[in-house]
């Protein structure tokens, strides 16, 4: 996509380091980015107005971004997730079953593990 400003993102991550190396690859893309240290906040948010975007790790008020996502999906099940977790790929896939989530990244912030993730998702954008 070239101009991306109307995909909104959320950022749930306590973290100023993680949140700041997610942040940048997101706006690289021109996403508009919200982050959030809280995941009572992004609760809130999300049902405020709509994000095409979240991306959950831990949270001031809650450590486990399983927890964030379960929230955001009861509150926008049409916002997409990705996780930052360094759980491995089996132990994330069976935990995140059933959610629909865009895949997860190690919180080192690759944008290796990071880019194929948002290519994905930028795919079914254009699909619809």
């Amino acid at each position: 996509m070239t101009c991306q400003k109307e995909i909104h993102a959320l950022i749930v991550e306590k973290d100023r380091t993680v949140a700041g190396a997610i942040q940048k690859i997101l706006e690289e893309r021109d996403y508009d980015v919200t982050p959030l240290s809280r995941e009572a906040d992004a609760r809130r948010l999300v049902k405020e107005r709509p994000f095409s975007l979240a991306v959950a790790g831990e949270a001031e008020d809650s450590d486990s971004p399983f927890h964030i996502m379960k929230e955001i999906v009861m509150a926008s099940p049409m916002t997409s997730l990705i996780l930052i977790t360094d759980l491995p790929k089996q132990a994330v896939d069976e935990r995140a079953e059933g959610y629909g989530i865009l895949g997860h990244a190690g919180r080192a912030v690759r944008s290796e593990e990071m880019v194929p993730l948002l290519d994905s998702f930028e795919r079914i954008l254009r699909s619809f």
